[in-house]
């Protein structure tokens, strides 16, 4: 078939699986501009790289954000007055721009990507809440007044987006006193709040303090906060009118690392298995089956890819429900054994294209549903190709993929 419904997959899983690369936070620092990331289950510092953006410097403390776009595979990140798309090797995608309408009294104090709508979402300092189309640059859309208004040293500091559930969380810190809030709002009329959330203290053995940065793994329903050095999870629940937070965990970076001003969930990728083969009229091309961008519930342009392929030639996407599990079957002609085991369907037929030898290529639409119920599956996919020619016909099998579908 040439689409495969995703809402078809809530009752084809048996069990879950955990994913194959894990997610991690990743966030904009203040001093030195940079992208950071961190492993915040075994609380590890991962990667560094620079972000070519002024330092966040004589801003207010609550100033900047951080947001991953799953659909670009690359964080929008700002200092409170411009706004970039960086990737994980700080390549920029979309260079630093100022965000349209601000001016020199309004800061961005937090930042947010919702895939299902394609929109950034920034707060500022004032709490109002802007939307702005993807691009490069940003397009505004709208903005609406919070009533989160700054008062003495408290402001916002930071915007997380519930997708599954469609909640907006925004929190309102006192960096005098180290006090934070989180107002919940619905992410179809994001200014109306509904309940406030206290945020509890979670590190016994270093203050946490202003939340600088906020982020949301709701998959999992996690909101993860930041005060610039540690960083905190917040388990929570949904209840008839709001939520409520129920458990918390921390983690405390080094006290000499650059702090952060914004964090966002940095969704895990896939892992690989087995090698490409070729029999018949295929060449013994390197076909590699890889992920366009990253499997985020809500990302209605996820697509699988398929490089180094046969040129010429036709190929299917067969996704398996769990992960790749060898040895794999072994189905005559084919060259080599398929691991993405047991089917759930298959993606295609595509025309590979190219100009002879191994030039060809495809990519396999796979929009992804932001339904709460897919989140934590792991699925895989193996791509086939088939060749004719004067001599006959051939097959091509690529590698296997195993991923996880996320909700953050």
């Amino acid at each position: 078939m040439k689409h495969l419904s995703l809402a078809l997959l809530v009752g084809a899983f048996g069990s879950l699986a955990l994913a194959q690369t894990p997610d991690h936070l990743v966030g904009l620092t203040r001093n030195i501009p940079a992208l950071r990331h961190t492993d915040f289950q075994n609380c590890a510092p991962l990667n560094v790289c620079p972000v070519p953006m002024a330092p966040t410097g004589a801003a207010p403390l609550s100033a900047g954000g951080t947001g991953w776009n799953p659909i670009k595979s690359a964080a929008w990140v700002t200092n409170g007055i411009d706004v970039a798309l960086i990737d994980d090797n700080c390549a920029v995608v979309c260079p630093p721009m100022p965000i349209p309408g601000f001016g020199p009294n309004r800061w961005a104090t937090g930042l947010e990507f919702v895939e299902s709508l394609n929109q950034i979402l920034i707060i500022d300092q004032l709490g109002f809440l802007h939307s702005f189309a993807d691009g490069c640059p940003i397009n505004p859309l709208a903005v609406c007044n919070t009533g989160l208004a700054p008062m003495g040293a408290a402001s916002t500091s930071g915007i997380a987006v519930d997708e599954g559930n469609r909640y907006v969380f925004i929190s309102y810190s006192d960096f005098a006193t180290g006090l934070n809030r989180i107002a919940v709002s619905q992410l179809n009329n994001p200014c109306q709040i509904l309940c406030t959330l206290q945020v509890p203290t979670a590190c016994p053995t270093v203050p946490f303090g202003a939340i600088t940065g906020l982020a949301c793994d709701w998959g999992r329903q996690v909101l993860y906060a930041t005060d610039g050095n540690s960083t905190i999870a917040m388990r929570y629940q949904i209840g008839a009118v709001c939520v409520q937070i129920v458990a918390v965990n921390c983690c405390t970076l080094a006290a000499a690392a650059d702090p952060y001003v914004g964090i966002a969930v940095r969704p895990g990728r896939a892992t690989t298995s087995g090698q490409p083969c070729a029999n018949g009229t295929c060449p013994n091309c390197p076909m590699q089956h890889s992920l366009a961008n990253d499997p985020n519930l809500g990302n209605a342009a996820f697509a699988l890819d398929l490089t180094g392929a046969p040129a010429g030639s036709l190929a299917w996407c067969i996704i398996g429900a769990g992960p790749c599990t060898m040895p794999g079957v072994v189905v005559a002609p084919l060259c080599g054994p398929i691991f993405a085991q047991p089917t759930l369907g298959v993606l295609g037929v595509n025309p590979t294209g190219g100009a002879g030898g191994c030039s060809g290529g495809t990519s396999f639409a796979f929009p992804l549903p932001p339904l709460p119920g897919l989140a934590g599956w792991t699925i895989s996919s193996q791509c086939i190709a088939i060749c004719t020619g004067s001599a006959g016909i051939g097959t091509a099998v690529s590698n296997c993929l195993s991923f996880t579908l996320q909700g953050s």
